[in-house]
């Protein structure tokens, strides 16, 4: 199988649209609305995936960001007019700024400590967010509208593609950021940040970076969730979502785009299809013991199942992204 995949860089895309863009628009209903969430899903898990993966902070803040982009986009369009799209771009921007300034305190705190201070400003926005008033229903939240786009209304299977498409430019883009300077400085900033700082990178510069490309990307997954589910509560800056991106970036693989939407669909598909298929009553006890045996035969993550093993001395190319 991984020579499959390493001889043909296109397969592995193609295998990703017909698998949960293009097959879940035959079935509709609830398979289909498990699907839209691995996309949405997705995204956010890439967005963890920049920071964790590619420079090795451990943030904690996803549900911050993610909740700024659903609570941003639906105020902007229920009590403002804003359309859906303009509200999603604005939202995600709103939470790249607010990402930026949160790091800002915190870039010279490491690892565990890093993931216990960002910890806090999850506790701090569950409470903006309960005492938020009638523009975002405090704590009884608020209703969030449909999907539109340019004015049409958009039904689920449209709604759908629409999110892989967005998903997809955003993939692409982040794919362009690995390649590129800053990417390569991420490389370096993971590898060690001393060693980074003699090579004349400014390590405090890219650690903002990706901050903000972190949240950009989360603040965005979590407008595009808001038409889906079409109510929104503080339930969102909730801890265990940010462990679930957390989880996502380490079930699925650091550093990798197939990492990111195979954490997704583990994380965020497994659990939803188990309850579809009539195991609701098993479904955690059977989702814990599945991620233990990830964990434990694969550290690397799901995305090794698709990497080839390198031998002593060769250069051997593999599915991983450029960081």
């Amino acid at each position: 199988m991984t020579r499959i995949f390493d001889s043909r860089p296109w397969l592995a895309p193609l295998v990703f649209i017909l698998l949960f863009v293009l097959a879940p628009l035959i079935p509709g209903g609830y398979v289909l609305y498990i699907f839209t969430l691995v996309l949405i899903y997705t995204l956010a898990s890439f967005g963890t995936n920049i920071l964790t993966g590619y420079t090795n902070l451990i943030s904690m803040a996803g549900a911050v960001f993610f909740g700024i982009g659903a609570y941003g986009s639906a105020i902007l369009t229920t009590h403002f007019g804003v359309p859906l799209v303009l509200s999603m771009l604005i939202a995600a921007s709103i939470a790249t700024v607010v990402g930026v300034l949160l790091a800002l305190p915190v870039l010279r705190l490491e690892e565990v400590f890093l993931a216990i201070a960002t910890l806090g400003f999850v506790m701090i926005s569950v409470e903006i967010a309960k005492s938020g008033g009638e523009l975002s229903g405090g704590e009884n939240g608020m209703g969030a509208p449909g999907p539109t786009l340019f004015g049409w209304p958009l039904n689920e299977r449209a709604y759908h593609l629409f999110v892989a498409v967005v998903l997809g430019a955003a993939l692409w883009i982040a794919r362009n950021l690995g390649q590129s300077h800053f990417g390569r400085g991420f490389l370096a900033l993971k590898g060690s940040e001393t060693a980074s700082r003699a090579l004349g990178l400014n390590a405090t510069k890219l650690k903002l970076i990706a901050f903000g490309v972190c949240a950009f990307y989360t603040g965005l997954s979590g407008a595009l969730y808001a038409p889906v589910v079409r109510f929104i509560d503080p339930s969102l800056f909730n801890i265990m979502v940010s462990i679930s991106f957390v989880s996502m970036v380490i079930v699925g693989g650091l550093g990798s785009i197939m990492g990111s939407v195979l954490g997704a669909v583990f994380v965020i598909g497994a659990p939803q299809l188990l309850t579809y298929f009539g195991f609701d009553q098993f479904q955690r006890a059977l989702y814990g013991v599945a991620m233990i045996l990830a964990l434990m035969f694969l550290p690397d993550g799901l995305a090794s199942l698709f990497k080839r093993k390198k031998l002593p001395g060769a250069d051997v190319p593999t599915t991983e992204v450029p960081r």
